[in-house]
């Protein structure tokens, strides 16, 4: 499946890049400069499939981790546990107030009853996190989404004009409610207000365990669906 990449939405310019002048040569010396420290990488969804291998490959990288989910995951060097609602935005502005990542990994994502909910729920989580961020130095958030984007949502997927396979990043949207259109838009209106760039990846399938996830299931030989250990 495509990954969108864009330093802004089509259309935009980033005005965040100014370039550092040499020093002349009449300068003076410069002091020694304190070693840089790395901006810590914010994982949202920090225990689920996706959220949790991320977790442990920005660690064993040597990238400082703030791991967000609704509860702890496996203590490891160099990553943080938080907790906060998703569903609030008073919760997450009170958590996330004193927090100051440089990247942002959105893995997460609350089934709901109808599309609209969906839509309302999921899209407003991408909204409400990025506005609790607005005080840090974000540099770069990635949005996982999925195959849903190209052929539809939950109640009408598959539905209706498809487009042809292979899928491409650049297709039209359907015309459907969904949500990931609407995490996506969120996400766009975000980097034009914070200077951000931004990436997308709609995966097809995400392969991968996680202890106690819903989605950590599989068949077994009679086709029954039973937990991976």
């Amino acid at each position: 499946m495509g990954v969108r990449t864009h330093a802004l939405p089509i259309g935009m310019t980033s005005t965040n890049s100014t370039p550092t002048p040499f020093p002349s040569s009449d300068s003076a010396p410069a002091s020694p400069a304190e070693p840089a420290v790395a901006a810590p990488a914010l994982v949202v969804g920090a225990t689920g499939i996706g959220g949790s291998a991320l977790v442990e490959q920005l660690a064993a990288a040597g990238t400082p981790v703030i791991a967000l989910s609704r509860r702890p995951g496996a203590q490891r060097d160099g990553v943080r546990w938080i907790s906060a609602d998703l569903r609030s935005a008073a919760d997450l502005s009170r958590v996330l107030g004193s927090e100051r990542p440089g990247r942002v990994y959105f893995t997460a994502w609350s089934r709901q009853a109808t599309e609209q909910e969906n839509i309302a729920v999921n899209g407003g989580m991408v909204r409400d996190l990025l506005a609790a961020l607005s005080h840090a130095p974000l540099e770069h958030v990635a949005l996982v989404t999925g195959l849903k984007h190209y052929l539809g949502p939950f109640e009408a997927y598959g539905q209706g004009a498809m487009p042809d396979t292979p899928f491409h990043e650049e297709e039209e949207r359907l015309d459907a409610p969904n949500f990931y259109y609407a995490q996506e838009d969120e996400l766009f209106a975000a980097a034009r207000r914070q200077g951000f760039t931004w990436s997308v990846h709609r995966s097809h399938t995400v392969l991968g365990h996680a202890v106690g996830n819903l989605m950590n299931m599989g068949p077994d030989s009679r086709g029954i669906r039973v937990p991976l250990p």
